[in-house]
């Protein structure tokens, strides 16, 4: 490490040794001169010749330096506008080439080389920006599709057809499932859209017991539908959070646990509070979740099973994940297949 720091010039000193360099041979130039007119030696025949050599000389080679430092420091700056108006015309693959260096010297050379180097971090980063958009819009567009086609063909079979009161009933209640569905979905993308806009938290001290209780209640008719009993190891205190994203969190949590879940099972929420942060467990007895699937359950749309596709928008957890990361907590999922999924949640004491 202390080679690659040796070898690392800055862009400033670079030009400072070059300009000293300059500086010392035309000062040692002037001294020749001045020292040739004090010892009386005349500036005639072949010592005028040299002098005159030696002045040719020395201006040849400092417009030769000059000239390539000017290069080593315009060159790049180039680059770097080429690459910039590239960027701004959308071309996110493009890359400035810079000189590599051996593994065993510094990453950078200077500034130039960082500069150049956070461009092309920056391409690449609006490059992956500019795809996650694009799979987003066509996710949205996919999921917002179905619905409106299921409300446009029972419409048009309420509209078209010679229908008992007993069918229109039937069929309305499907398009009021439907319209909820859709309403949920809505919901949805703009509160995750509200979450990646949001950067400041409104902290206040909430009772968390509290609040999952609240949520048990809201989602009662859902796990009293399927006879699952709730073994709540409340723990009741104080925190401070966020209480309106903190709310969510519990409510998709618990929703998922729920919809995923066989009847008459247990499902136990656990509240530990530790040195620093509050521990919450939330453990039930559903389907699980196959292994190669875990990693993806935070992705948007997705939809673990699609059995359950009609019951959700597939953005819940996307939702539960970026909340934890304003709240700076950490989110683990631990699940097996046929015996159900285990959500640890730790969150970190924001205000004492």
């Amino acid at each position: 490490m202390a080679k690659a720091k040796q070898l690392q010039w800055s862009l400033r000193s670079y030009f400072v040794v070059l300009f000293i360099g300059i500086l010392f041979v035309t000062c040692l130039s002037g001294l020749l001169v001045v020292y040739a007119l004090r010892t009386g030696l005349q500036l005639e025949g072949h010592l005028l010749f040299w002098i005159t050599i030696y002045t040719g000389v020395i201006l040849l080679l400092g417009s030769f330096i000059m000239w390539q430092g000017s290069i080593h420091l315009t060159r790049p700056i180039q680059d770097l506008n080429q690459a910039v108006k590239a960027v701004a015309q959308g071309n996110f693959d493009y890359q400035i080439v810079r000189k590599t260096y051996p593994k065993d010297t510094a990453p950078y050379h200077n500034e130039i080389d960082q500069l150049s180097q956070n461009v092309n971090q920056m391409a690449q980063d609006l490059k992956n920006l500019a795809q996650l958009r694009q799979d987003f819009i066509s996710n949205v567009s996919h999921e917002l599709k179905t619905p409106v086609a299921s409300l446009v063909g029972l419409s048009d079979l309420l509209v078209d057809s010679d229908l008992s009161k007993e069918d229109q009933a039937e069929l309305l209640a499907l398009m009021q499932s439907e319209t909820l569905r859709l309403s949920r979905l809505c919901d949805d993308i703009l509160n995750l859209s509200r979450l990646d806009r949001q950067n400041q938290l409104r902290i206040e001290k909430v009772r968390v017991d509290e609040q999952i209780r609240h949520s048990l209640i809201l989602l009662k008719e859902k796990w009293k539908e399927k006879e699952i009993h709730i073994d709540f190891q409340a723990l009741p205190l104080l925190w401070g959070t966020d209480p309106d994203l903190s709310m969510q969190v519990w409510l998709n949590l618990l929703d998922n646990a729920i919809k995923y879940s066989g009847k008459q099972v247990n499902l136990t929420i656990i509240m530990q509070e530790e040195q620093n942060g509050l521990s919450l467990t939330f453990r039930d007895k559903g389907i699980g979740i196959a292994s190669d699937k875990l990693r993806y359950i935070f992705d948007q749309f997705y939809q673990i099973d699609h059995s359950h596709s009609q019951e959700g928008s597939g953005l819940g957890l996307a939702i539960v994940k970026r909340i934890v990361t304003l709240l700076k907590g950490q989110l683990e999922v631990v699940s097996q297949e046929g015996e159900g999924t285990q959500v640890s949640l730790y969150l970190p004491r924001l205000v004492d």
